[in-house]
């Protein structure tokens, strides 16, 4: 979801051929253009940084447990 004010770099140079509405960006651009920049975006992570330090948490405690314990998931004849 785009929101906010935008700023369109083609190439690196400012671009001023943008047409802005509601959360549509329309870019018209030179064919030959190789990087297209929007600047004034933002990114919502999925998992912030606490979830991924609690599943690192998880593992290595589940790891840890099975090799004190000598659980296995392949059972031993």
């Amino acid at each position: 979801v785009l929101d906010g004010i935008f700023m369109v770099l083609v190439d690196g140079e400012e671009w001023d051929d943008v047409e802005i509405v509601a959360n549509k960006v329309t870019v018209k651009f030179l064919a030959g253009a190789e990087k297209i920049e929007i600047i004034g975006t933002y990114v919502i992570p999925e998992f912030g940084t606490i979830a991924a330090m609690i599943l690192a948490v998880a593992i290595i405690s589940i790891i840890a447990i099975s090799a004190k314990s000598r659980l296995s998931i392949i059972p031993r004849y």
